[in-house]
């Protein structure tokens, strides 16, 4: 795993996947001198989902996309957008969803929980079906994650029907198509067989 961590991008898309990594660093550092714990906090799970990116080696066009939606969340946080902007949240859902949830079968796979994208069609029809599940299950816990903040922690949790139902919707949508990117990025170059 220290490798993985501690070597020298080797492409361009490598060095922008980097540049991210880079950006919520100062971001983190910035929410110690100028934000409260709590950003600080927010900032310091992202930065813990960046170094498992790097651990898991994804595309880096897929590493740099995730890198951007943990970061956008974040400072949509920080900056308390979501209240602000009434849509914001279903924004949020969609653009983050998705690149969880395909980060989340790279890591998989790469711990050999999940089989890795295989050069066949099959197995690209198999990377979108898996991260779609993955993106829908993460949001069905994050909705749950919801209920139970708001029934037991704080009622200003907004937690209704609609919106439940709205950003399981979007979450569901962003899965798929993280799922294409991925699986459009691990295609081989060559004709492959079905």
């Amino acid at each position: 795993m220290i490798a993985d961590l501690i070597r020298r991008p080797a492409t361009p898309a490598e060095v922008a996947a980097d540049s991210v990594r880079a950006v919520a660093i100062l971001s983190t550092l910035a929410m110690v001198l100028w934000w409260g714990p709590v950003d600080v906090a927010v900032f310091f799970l992202a930065l813990g989902g960046l170094t498992l990116s790097r651990y898991a080696r994804p595309h880096p066009v897929f590493d740099t996309v995730y890198g951007c939606a943990l970061i956008f969340a974040c400072w949509s946080s920080v900056l308390n957008l979501y209240e602000v902007i009434p849509w914001w949240d279903l924004l949020v859902h969609y653009l983050c969803t998705g690149p969880v949830a395909g980060m989340a079968y790279v890591l998989a796979s790469h711990l050999r929980l999940l089989p890795p994208p295989g050069p066949t069609y099959r197995h690209r029809v198999g990377v979108v079906f898996q991260v779609t599940l993955l993106g829908i299950t993460l949001s069905v816990l994050w909705e749950f994650a919801e209920w139970a903040g708001d029934a037991w922690v704080d009622e200003d949790i907004y937690v209704t029907y609609a919106d439940t139902m709205g950003d399981l919707g979007v979450a569901t949508l962003s899965s798929l198509a993280a799922g294409v990117l991925l699986a459009a990025l691990t295609r081989p170059r060559g004709r492959s067989q079905a």
